[in-house]
């Protein structure tokens, strides 16, 4: 259907095995340019409506073996100390909502299934009394009915990442485009207090402005919002000490991913002066 074509270019491509969104267009005339990420929610249904129970069963198992894995692992027995500056963050936040976006095809991927895996088990040991939900729009019918079996709703619409947080979220966004993080933002970027709701689990924000450095053209470069915002966010990766274990699976899904408070007070610069100031760039760029 048309709706199911519009959002497929929100989601991800596959890059050296890693799982990314595309980039939305800039300006330009080329025909096998994407559209934009919807500026509004889209109506959205699986592209596979095939639903077999035997399917779902096996990838409610597949999923459940992908926990015990990650349980099990220092990644995530690091995450449980008490004493660490995370845990204390997250207590702080005292999140009420956990949203998974960018999951991708947790049937066919391994690195998704370990992504879907942590944020189950965040949920479980840290989040307990958080509503939970989940989405791509490449998930099949059988991924939604076993991810409603592990405690994760499935919204019908497509906000392309643009979800405003009406309580403390977490949102887990697990090797996203920049574009998506900088739709996220934009939903909740005035009052500037509103970042406060917000943690943000994905890629590395100072990766992405490294990234910019070295490229004024580049994907990174266009996401105005993360620049900003990275220059006051605390940011931990979950690669610290060495955290992901050394084994295929692990590095593919948690690599350059990290941990994303907002430290903003009323001083903060308004939005309007960021994007006029982004605008002076583009045009000194041209």
């Amino acid at each position: 259907m048309a709706a199911a074509a519009a959002v497929a270019d929100w989601t991800v491509v596959r890059r050296r095995g890693l799982r990314r969104g595309r980039e939305p267009p800039v300006t330009t005339s080329h025909p096998d340019a994407p559209p934009p990420l919807p500026l509004t929610p889209i109506p959205w249904s699986p592209s596979d409506p095939s639903l077999d129970s035997a399917r779902v069963s096996r990838l409610v198992d597949r999923a459940r073996a992908a926990i015990s894995r990650v349980e099990a692992s220092r990644l995530y027995s690091r995450l449980l100390l008490p004493d660490s500056p995370l845990r204390h963050r997250l207590a702080s936040l005292a999140p009420t909502r956990l949203s998974l976006l960018g999951v991708g095809s947790f049937e066919s991927s391994l690195a998704a299934r370990l992504q879907l895996a942590l944020a189950a088990l965040l949920r479980r040991d840290l989040l307990p009394d958080a509503s939970a939900d989940l989405f791509d729009p490449v998930l099949s019918a059988a991924e939604c009915a076993a991810a409603a079996a592990l405690g994760f709703a499935v919204p019908r619409l497509d906000d392309g990442c643009r979800r405003r947080a009406a309580g403390p979220t977490l949102f887990y966004m697990p090797h996203c485009e920049a574009a998506l993080y900088d739709a996220l933002l934009d939903a909740n970027w005035e009052p500037r207090a509103q970042l406060r709701r917000l943690c943000v689990l994905g890629n590395s924000f100072q990766r992405y402005a490294l990234q910019a450095e070295d490229s004024a053209s580049g994907p990174a470069a266009k996401a105005k919002l993360v620049l900003a915002a990275e220059r006051f966010a605390w940011e931990e990766s979950v690669n610290e000490a060495g955290a992901v274990d050394d084994e295929d699976g692990f590095v593919r899904a948690f690599n350059e991913t990290s941990w994303h408070f907002f430290e903003v007070d009323d001083e903060d610069a308004d939005r309007k002066e960021i994007s006029s100031n982004a605008l002076s760039m583009e045009k000194l760029s041209l």
